[in-house]
Protein backbone atom coordinates (compact mmCIF):
# COMPACT_ATOMS: atom_id res chain seq x y z
CA UNK A 1 0.00 0.00 0.00
CA UNK A 2 1.56 2.96 -1.03
CA UNK A 3 1.66 6.24 1.15
CA UNK A 4 1.99 9.86 0.03
CA UNK A 5 4.16 11.87 1.97
CA UNK A 6 2.86 15.60 2.01
CA UNK A 7 5.80 18.53 2.85
CA UNK A 8 4.40 22.33 3.59
CA UNK A 9 7.13 24.48 3.37
CA UNK A 10 5.68 27.24 6.07
CA UNK A 11 5.50 24.24 9.24
CA UNK A 12 8.15 22.66 7.94
CA UNK A 13 7.07 19.46 8.73
CA UNK A 14 6.29 16.19 7.07
CA UNK A 15 3.13 14.57 7.06
CA UNK A 16 2.00 11.30 6.09
CA UNK A 17 -1.61 10.40 4.22
CA UNK A 18 -4.10 7.70 5.53
CA UNK A 19 -3.16 4.41 3.69
CA UNK A 20 -5.69 3.48 1.54
CA UNK A 21 -6.28 -0.12 3.41
CA UNK A 22 -5.11 -3.43 1.73
CA UNK A 23 -6.83 -4.07 -1.70
CA UNK A 24 -9.66 -6.52 -2.28
CA UNK A 25 -7.80 -9.07 -4.77
CA UNK A 26 -4.56 -8.96 -2.16
CA UNK A 27 -5.48 -12.77 -0.72
CA UNK A 28 -6.46 -13.60 -4.91
CA UNK A 29 -4.12 -15.24 -7.18
CA UNK A 30 -3.99 -14.43 -10.42
CA UNK A 31 -6.63 -11.82 -10.26
CA UNK A 32 -6.99 -8.14 -10.26
CA UNK A 33 -9.94 -6.53 -9.33
CA UNK A 34 -10.35 -2.95 -10.86
CA UNK A 35 -11.48 -0.15 -8.65
CA UNK A 36 -12.24 2.55 -11.47
CA UNK A 37 -15.42 4.10 -12.21
CA UNK A 38 -17.03 2.81 -15.66
CA UNK A 39 -18.47 6.31 -17.32
CA UNK A 40 -20.40 4.36 -19.78
CA UNK A 41 -21.80 2.49 -17.29
CA UNK A 42 -23.07 5.51 -15.02
CA UNK A 43 -25.46 6.71 -17.63
CA UNK A 44 -27.85 3.47 -17.53
CA UNK A 45 -28.05 3.85 -13.74
CA UNK A 46 -31.36 4.93 -12.63
CA UNK A 47 -30.72 8.26 -10.65
CA UNK A 48 -34.50 8.26 -9.11
CA UNK A 49 -36.66 5.87 -7.92
CA UNK A 50 -39.09 4.68 -10.59
CA UNK A 51 -42.94 5.74 -9.99
CA UNK A 52 -44.54 2.31 -8.80
CA UNK A 53 -41.85 1.60 -6.65
CA UNK A 54 -42.11 2.45 -2.59
CA UNK A 55 -38.51 1.52 -1.61
CA UNK A 56 -35.14 0.82 -3.30
CA UNK A 57 -35.34 -2.55 -2.19
CA UNK A 58 -38.55 -3.32 -3.67
CA UNK A 59 -37.26 -2.15 -7.40
CA UNK A 60 -33.66 -4.26 -7.28
CA UNK A 61 -36.03 -7.74 -6.38
CA UNK A 62 -37.72 -6.73 -9.58
CA UNK A 63 -34.79 -6.20 -11.62
CA UNK A 64 -32.89 -9.24 -10.42
CA UNK A 65 -35.31 -11.28 -11.40
CA UNK A 66 -35.73 -12.22 -15.27
CA UNK A 67 -38.49 -12.20 -17.20
CA UNK A 68 -37.65 -14.38 -19.94
CA UNK A 69 -39.05 -17.84 -21.32
CA UNK A 70 -36.46 -19.89 -20.42
CA UNK A 71 -36.73 -18.70 -16.69
CA UNK A 72 -40.16 -19.10 -16.09
CA UNK A 73 -43.52 -20.91 -17.13
CA UNK A 74 -45.36 -19.77 -20.08
CA UNK A 75 -48.06 -18.30 -18.63
CA UNK A 76 -46.03 -16.55 -16.20
CA UNK A 77 -43.87 -14.68 -19.19
CA UNK A 78 -47.17 -13.81 -20.64
CA UNK A 79 -48.53 -12.51 -17.82
CA UNK A 80 -45.16 -10.72 -17.13
CA UNK A 81 -45.32 -8.96 -20.93
CA UNK A 82 -49.03 -8.24 -21.42
CA UNK A 83 -49.61 -4.81 -21.69
CA UNK A 84 -51.93 -3.02 -19.00
CA UNK A 85 -54.59 -1.28 -21.22
CA UNK A 86 -55.32 -2.69 -24.75
CA UNK A 87 -57.14 -1.11 -27.21
CA UNK A 88 -59.54 -2.99 -30.34
CA UNK A 89 -58.69 -2.26 -33.33
CA UNK A 90 -60.54 0.70 -35.01
CA UNK A 91 -60.98 2.55 -32.28
CA UNK A 92 -59.75 6.01 -31.90
CA UNK A 93 -57.00 6.72 -28.88
CA UNK A 94 -57.68 10.26 -27.79
CA UNK A 95 -54.15 12.23 -27.03
CA UNK A 96 -53.07 13.30 -23.84
CA UNK A 97 -54.17 16.80 -22.31
CA UNK A 98 -51.65 19.08 -21.13
CA UNK A 99 -52.08 19.92 -17.63
CA UNK A 100 -52.53 23.53 -16.48
CA UNK A 101 -49.32 25.37 -15.82
CA UNK A 102 -47.03 22.59 -17.53
CA UNK A 103 -46.39 25.04 -20.39
CA UNK A 104 -44.31 27.46 -17.99
CA UNK A 105 -41.90 24.94 -17.14
CA UNK A 106 -38.91 25.64 -19.10
CA UNK A 107 -38.29 23.23 -22.32
CA UNK A 108 -34.49 21.25 -22.83
CA UNK A 109 -33.38 22.71 -25.53
CA UNK A 110 -30.22 20.99 -28.14
CA UNK A 111 -27.40 23.26 -28.80
CA UNK A 112 -26.70 23.70 -32.56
Amino acid sequence: VREAVVSTQSTGFIKKAKSAGPRKDAGLDHVIISTKKNRKLEQHLVRKLPHPYKNRSTFEREMRQPIGPQWNSVKAFRNMIKPSETVLDGHVIEPITVPKGFDKVPRRTRAR
